[in-house]
């Protein structure tokens, strides 16, 4: 018999357990979850014992959380030993970025120092952070920084993004200006690629009170639509959160209009509302925010011009496909699992596309492989028979199809399978019995070590992926094709989880290391492994 699904809540919310409130957060998804983490605020704890971690939960739907051990707390002797602020998460090549605020109480300052700092992950439950915080207003000339004075040296709540009008990124931040450091504002930096490296771009005056209506500005986020950007960021006043909008995230002053507060434009009361999150899951188009002590997720509805409204998230949602097995001979029964989460009287719709060895999709006509446009779903998992069936593309000399089946709004997608045409036909060895793809996998554990090279190097040079299952000695040598050693990257106990070594691509010498092929070997008490690397010119 299938259960009833819960009856709908008046809100998709998260809260955190007791005693903590959230502030501001960052949402991702990984493997079919939705991850937050926020910061953990206790009201009631001293001024000097509160806001000293960073909260994690995780839901299916945005309706049901989980809340789980803190990731990142203060470190006592450490840059960040006071508060950790403010995360933001990104996604690199299956590593994860966060930036966070930590903030030093140094004997001698006037008030808390604030700089930004950045931490990685694999799997997002072991994060570690580097040595030294990334960027701080001392890098910025505009901004007020000494530290002996009062407010001298806030500077926090990172919002990173991809720039649009070329390589490299763009981050987001709130500090107070020079000229007017009774005011905050927020200001722009960039880096070229290396996210350990960034420069001073400009404050965006149009969020000074003159412009924007508020003294108080925090939590910048940017994001686009339709060829609009939008800024949003927390004020004072009875409405907090308020939005202008731009043809372009760094354009002058002119070019953006005040909307003035969310809670006017969408017609609702948004007192309570804070520290506002954009983001996708396929098609569907989220903003979250704290609300009053909670994280509350609504789903983006866009209106004719520049305005949108929001509604509750579906309950309906599909976590994930997954293949009974990675590859098929044409005829043969493979068993396609649907994991989902309140499913009564639903159905999905999907679609098919074929993966090239460039990671390129062509779609597949569903028909011509002997798959429905809808399934039928018969409880939280649904088993559905397909009778492999290839795919050949008159371009490809290899008989062999790689078949991704995704739902049409693109919020779920399986790994690919791998059919040939008969089982005569030997298929390529990508991994056998019922294992879940890498990515799919739901199992956080880790218990072998990752050393492989990154495809973007997001902390300068060549950079490599270190994936420990535990804190060991570490050892990294680089080789020339003769044998020759030209480099020691790193002799030291690393911790567990995830580290990011980068290469500046010079010798132990300091001279550029001439274009050709080099190996990285990692040396640890368990074993050895060596990467390929290529220097170009």
């Amino acid at each position: 018999m299938l259960a009833l699904p819960p009856a709908p809540t008046e809100a998709a919310w998260m809260v955190p357990p007791q005693p903590y409130r959230a502030k501001d957060f960052s949402i991702i998804k990984r493997d079919g979850w939705f991850h937050c983490f926020y910061i953990q605020a206790d009201d009631a704890a001293p001024f000097d014992s509160t806001e000293r971690a960073l909260g994690h939960a995780m839901s299916k739907d945005f309706y049901f959380w989980t809340n789980l051990p803190p990731v990142l707390a203060a470190r006592p002797g450490e840059w960040d030993d006071a508060k950790i602020w403010a995360p933001h998460v990104l996604e690199l090549d299956g590593v994860y970025y966060m930036f966070y605020t930590g903030v030093t109480n140094d004997p001698g300052t006037y008030a808390f120092h604030q700089r930004i700092g950045l931490a990685t992950s694999t799997d997002l439950m072991t994060w570690n952070r580097l040595d030294e915080p990334v960027l701080s207003c001392a890098q910025i000339p505009w901004t007020f920084c000494d530290v002996t004075q009062p407010t001298g040296g806030e500077f926090r709540d990172p919002f990173v993004m991809p720039d649009p009008d070329g390589p490299g990124w763009l981050m987001y931040y709130t500090t107070r200006p020079s000229n007017a450091a009774h005011l905050f504002e927020v200001g722009v930096a960039k880096s070229s690629g290396d996210l350990t490296k960034w420069t001073d771009l400009k404050p965006m005056v149009i969020t000074r009170s003159d412009w924007s209506g508020t003294t108080a500005v925090e939590s910048p986020l940017m994001f686009q639509h339709a060829g609009l950007w939008y800024l949003m960021f927390s004020g004072n006043g009875d409405q907090p959160l308020r939005l202008t909008t731009g043809p372009s995230p760094t354009g002058a002053p002119e070019t953006w209009t005040n909307r003035g507060t969310l809670g006017a434009i969408l017609g609702l009361d948004t007192h309570f509302w804070f520290a506002s999150e954009h983001f996708f899951d396929g098609t569907h188009e989220y903003l979250a925010f704290v609300n009053y002590d909670r994280m509350d997720t609504r789903e983006i509805v866009w209106t004719p011009g520049w305005q949108f409204v929001l509604e509750q998230p579906a309950l309906f949602h599909v976590q994930r496909l997954v293949w009974g097995a990675p590859r098929a001979s044409e005829g043969e029964p493979v068993d396609l699992r649907i994991d989902a989460v309140n499913t009564l009287t639903q159905s999905i719709a999907i679609e098919a596309v074929e993966v090239d060895a460039s990671g390129n999709e062509q779609p597949i006509p569903l028909a011509e492989i002997g798959l429905p446009a809808t399934i039928q779903l018969t409880g939280l998992v649904t088993h559905y028979t397909w009778l492999a069936h290839g795919w050949p593309d008159p371009e490809e000399a290899d008989p062999n199809a790689e078949i991704v089946v995704r739902l049409t709004d693109h919020t779920a997608a399986s790994a690919p399978i791998v059919v040939g045409p008969d089982p005569s036909v030997s298929l390529p060895d990508i991994g056998g019995g019922d294992r879940l793809h890498p990515r799919m996998s739901v199992d956080f554990s880790r218990s072998r070590t990752d050393f492989r090279s990154l495809v973007q190097s997001p902390l300068g040079g060549t950079a490599m992926l270190i994936d420990l299952p535990e804190a060991m000695p570490v050892r990294v040598d680089l080789f020339d094709l003769t044998g020759r050693r030209i480099r020691n990257l790193a002799d030291r106990t690393l911790p567990a989880g995830a580290t990011v070594i980068a290469w500046d691509g010079r010798e132990t010498s300091g001279q550029p290391a001439r274009p050709g092929i080099y190996f990285a070997r990692l040396t640890t008490p368990r074993r050895q492994q060596t990467l390929r690397l290529v220097v170009g010119r």
